[in-house]
């Protein structure tokens, strides 16, 4: 008999912490299968200093290249030569199951056609967010025609969460074929950070022990729109006077941002500017008590669950991706209507209140701990092998994310 496992192959742009946490997790978590992680290119937006689980079976189809810009026109035909480089791996290691991550560049593109062509199982992946899908005109019939087609000729899609599913419901995607793979951080690395680490990032940015905080994590960049929490802040920094703001961040807007706090208050407002050490950036987040996302389009947005896991209550704008997952309106803060000042305002006054603040804090620990137990991205995938017939286990009873009653027909298999 064969002891030979079923391969599973990721296709991804390029690799991150948080992606190769995944794929760690994936390998470790679901033997059953051979995971292997392709990658198109070696660096996204800049270079990380990146640990290699042999497990994840790595191959680089880029090697020193970036992936930012890969769908220009003038990247076409290297693209397209790269997408030949990569079915040649495929007829050469002849997987099972194949996950794209992505869509919109040639490489992709030529890949997903002859997956479709030689009828091997696959995935479409995309973190994307209905709220974000804004083609208009020969854009819209463009991206409809071959985006339709894409996942036509697909076993299903995986996607972060309800916005993402949305967004491709608009495309043709089946309840039944579309699986909930969110992404997520290291947690125990996260649950690791201790009191120490957090006593030492409060003594080097100045963040005193008897001062609440409202932090801010991201880009300093107008999709971001900082200005409003600014903004929000300076109409209730008179009935919060124990609170602080603490933007951490650097990008484009950042003299205009800081020009825009009052002389008065310049003090309440902090700027560490940007951390690029994970462990560091966790330190903030458990030095503050509150995270305020008001960006105007976040396909999914990872600081949502950075802060979730860091105990910190949270208000955010409704488009944000996670946010609809990770922010329940009045357990662990407030969701508000993007762009929209005065109920910004309501909501950080809201979470800002003594008799609320602590609630909140707690309410997201337990928010991340259910949301967890019923979609784990470890859980979303094995549904989806075996909806492409692999003969793996089912997950447990409580994986119950994803498109409403799909889960059951895996906990009948689990029960059979």
């Amino acid at each position: 008999m064969s002891t030979e496992r079923p391969k599973l192959a990721i296709i991804a742009n390029a690799p991150s912490p948080y992606r190769l946490h995944q794929h760690r997790r994936l390998a470790r978590e679901i033997p059953e299968v051979e995971l292997h992680s392709l990658f198109t290119h070696e660096y996204n937006v800049f270079p990380w200093k990146l640990d290699y689980a042999p497990e994840i079976h790595t191959k680089h189809f880029g090697p020193g290249e970036y992936a930012k810009g890969r769908s220009s026109p003038r990247r076409f035909p290297g693209e397209w030569k790269r997408g030949g480089r990569i079915i040649d791996w495929l007829k050469n290691e002849r997987p099972d199951v194949v996950a794209m991550i992505g869509f919109a560049d040639a490489a992709r593109f030529r890949v997903l056609r002859y997956l479709r062509s030689r009828r091997i199982p696959h995935y479409i992946f995309g973190d994307s967010n209905v709220h974000g899908d804004r083609a208009t005109g020969f854009a819209r019939a463009f991206k409809t025609f071959f985006l339709t087609r894409m996942i036509e000729g697909a076993t299903g899609v995986l996607c972060c969460g309800q916005f993402g599913d949305r967004y491709f419901q608009r495309y043709g995607s089946r309840p039944d074929a579309t699986f909930y793979v969110p992404q997520e951080p290291d947690y125990d690395e996260i649950a690791s950070v201790g009191p120490g680490e957090v006593e030492a990032i409060k003594k080097e940015f100045g963040l005193a022990d008897s001062r609440r905080r409202i932090v801010f994590m991201g880009r300093l960049a107008e999709v971001k729109r900082v200005d409003l929490l600014i903004d929000a802040f300076v109409r209730i920094a008179g009935e919060r006077p124990e609170w602080d703001v603490v933007i951490v961040g650097s990008g484009p807007l950042e003299k205009d941002l800081k020009g825009r706090v009052p002389a008065e208050l310049s003090g309440r407002f902090l700027w560490p500017g940007f951390i690029d050490e994970q462990r560091r950036v966790t330190a903030v987040y458990k030095a503050c008590d509150l995270l305020c996302l008001p960006s105007i389009y976040e396909p999914w947005a990872l600081v949502i669950n950075e802060a979730a896991a860091c105990g910190v209550a949270m208000v955010s704008s409704d488009i944000v991706g996670a946010a609809v997952e990770l922010v329940r309106d009045g357990q662990n803060g407030r969701l508000f209507r993007s762009g929209q000042i005065d109920d910004l305002t309501r909501a950080l006054r809201d979470a800002t209140d003594p008799a609320n603040i602590d609630r909140y804090k707690q309410g997201s620990t337990d928010v991340l701990a259910d949301w967890r137990t019923t979609t784990d991205p470890v859980h979303g995938y094995r549904k989806a092998l075996i909806h492409a017939g692999l003969k793996i286990a089912p997950p447990p009873p409580t994986a119950t994310g994803g498109p409403k009653d799909q889960y059951k027909r895996f906990i009948e298999r689990a029960r059979a």
